[in-house]
């Protein structure tokens, strides 16, 4: 768990859950860069959110707190959704928050479900990066400007994902080779070996300075976090048959 402090607004929000929500509310954590106190100019507030139980009216409860709100990222789960979650995604519920309110059951990992988390990370980076090499390469098939200037900021912007996807893979990696998992891109960046899994914490990092290079040809990029996805694969025991 870190221990950054609270962003008023967060506090803001947590206070308008637990008096909105009541007895349905279970837990809040408070996820992401601002809680591991290392935002970047397109952060957001991200907040895991527990609850008893999930129906249309919960759900509309809770949309009337974020109303009008921006730069807001709620991942919403009850708790028996919990007891079925599935094996990747788990280690969110276990490293890199700030406790708001409540206490809940998270759902156990292990070796398995770290290697999960890799294969899904990857999985998800070689789509995004194969689809804009191929098909996608920043607005480059649009007949008019504003088309061209969607598709190179929607690009760009799952590229950038790409990158923050590669960064948790790095961490799910250490967790399954060192035993613990470095919470914060500093720590992380302590035990890295190979330069160019640094360059990826690099991008991620520098992402504000580093994403005017990319508007005009998205093709360097796709292809270094592409490689990156083909290198952590390469390194992972092959899936046993079920």
């Amino acid at each position: 768990m870190t221990t950054a402090e609270v962003h008023p607004e967060v506090r803001q929000v947590a206070d308008a859950l637990v008096a909105t929500l009541g007895a349905d509310l279970r837990a809040l954590l408070w996820h992401g860069s601002f809680a591991r106190s290392e935002p970047g100019p397109e952060s957001d507030h991200d907040l895991i959110i527990i609850l008893r139980r999930i129906d249309d009216e919960v759900l509309l409860r809770l949309r009337g707190v974020f109303r009008g709100r921006r730069n807001w990222s709620a991942f919403v789960q009850s708790e028996e959704e919990l007891r079925q979650y599935s094996p990747h995604g788990r280690l969110q519920f276990h490293f890199g928050f700030v406790s708001l309110y409540g206490q809940f059951e998270p759902p156990p990992w292990t070796e398995e479900n770290i290697l999960a988390d890799l294969r899904a990370l990857a999985a998800e980076i070689r789509f995004q990066c194969r689809y804009r090499i191929l098909h996608k390469s920043a607005g480059e098939v649009a007949d008019d400007a504003a088309t061209r200037q969607f598709e190179r900021h929607r690009d760009l912007r799952m590229l950038h994902y790409a990158a923050k996807w590669a960064v948790l893979a790095m961490k799910a990696r250490e967790l399954l080779t060192n035993d613990t998992y470095p919470e914060t891109r500093a720590e992380l960046r302590a035990r890295l070996k190979h330069p160019d899994d640094a360059a990826v914490v690099d991008l991620v990092e520098r992402w504000g300075e580093r994403e005017p290079e990319f508007r005009t040809d998205i093709t360097p990029l796709a292809l270094r976090l592409d490689a990156f996805a083909r290198r952590l694969v390469a390194a992972l025991p092959e899936e046993e048959d079920a």
